[in-house]
């Protein structure tokens, strides 16, 4: 049997990284399936050596050719409808299971969710902290009017907490490209003396290493909280409007934003159910946000003295 897995350009890249289990069980129950993987190529560089496909596809150089497979598992996570109508103290993996009929390995997430860097990746990365005496923290802002809405926390809160903490050290990585078509809009540019800016110099193997490597991190909900699994390091996650409970890690502090607004929160209005234009509506959107929505920043302070102490 010949089985493709496709994942959309559009779907979040912290997604793919959280399927790990799930590949890693239906490489076991299709045990003589030849399964080829069609993914944006970022995705493909994660996946390197693993052992759940047999063949590996770049969307961005390839037909789309599904009448040649036998079985195709579309990955468009947004679709399964896991904010709207899974309970909302049921873990992404838990829906999963019940969703494909598997059962994950729980036991062996270690290995699962260890990515492989070579020799030279890791001294590019190790370099970095050679001469640094400070606290090394990973930073990994996005931006609000990146899709979903609601789950970063503005500029100024974001700016206002660094300038703060000018005695740690911020590794600052994400992207600074922009492709509307694929949902990607640049994160946050910080300009404070201890931010060290590495938006798209490493890959996201190189990221995880890096949390590995430094004393903690601190991220909005995004792909760079799950690398965390990599390590099992813990950091500080800013939760917006996303559920905690179903892509949140209990090794993790994680701090939720005040969403009482009387809406649903933004996530679960879903930007391919609805138009965008609606969800721009929510109340933790910077020109909606009341002042006390996100964490204090003494809260942050905190929590990162403790982590870190």
């Amino acid at each position: 049997m010949k089985i493709l897995y496709y994942y959309h350009d559009v779907c979040g890249l912290g997604d793919f990284y959280l399927l790990f289990p799930v590949f890693d069980a239906l490489r076991k129950k299709h045990q003589h399936a030849k399964i080829s993987l069609l993914a944006r190529s970022d995705l493909l560089d994660i996946i390197k050596d693993k052992p759940w496909f047999d063949n590996t596809l770049d969307t961005a150089h390839t037909d789309y050719p599904i009448n040649q497979y036998d079985r195709v598992y579309n990955w468009d996570i947004q679709k399964l409808g896991i904010t709207l109508f899974y309970p909302p103290k049921k873990h992404f993996w838990d829906i999963m299971e019940s969703s494909y009929d598997i059962t994950l390995d729980r036991d062996n997430f270690q290995n699962i969710f260890q990515l492989h860097l070579t020799s030279d990746e890791k001294n590019q990365v190790d370099q970095l902290l050679e001469d640094t005496t400070a606290p090394n923290v990973v930073l990994h802002t996005t931006h609000s009017h990146k899709f979903p809405y609601g789950k970063t926390p503005d500029y100024g809160w974001l700016a206002t907490t660094i300038s703060k903490l000018s005695n740690y050290n911020f590794f600052q990585v994400g992207t600074k490209q922009e492709d509307l078509a694929s949902r990607i809009i640049a994160d946050y540019s910080l300009t404070t003396p201890n931010i060290v800016d590495l938006r798209d110099e490493l890959s996201l193997r190189q990221v995880a290493y890096l949390i590995e490597r430094t004393d903690t991190f601190m991220v909005a909900d995004s792909i760079v909280a799950h690398l965390s699994l990599h390590s099992n390091k813990s950091g500080i996650v800013i939760w917006g409007s996303s559920n905690v409970n179903t892509h949140g890690h209990e090794h993790n502090i994680n701090l939720e934003a005040n969403t009482s607004c009387g809406k649903h929160p933004c996530i679960d209005l879903g930007g391919f159910i609805v138009p965008d234009a609606t969800n721009q509506n929510c109340c933790l959107m910077p020109e909606n946000a009341k002042e006390d929505s996100w964490p204090l920043e003494d809260e942050i302070i905190y929590e990162l003295n403790q982590l870190i102490n």
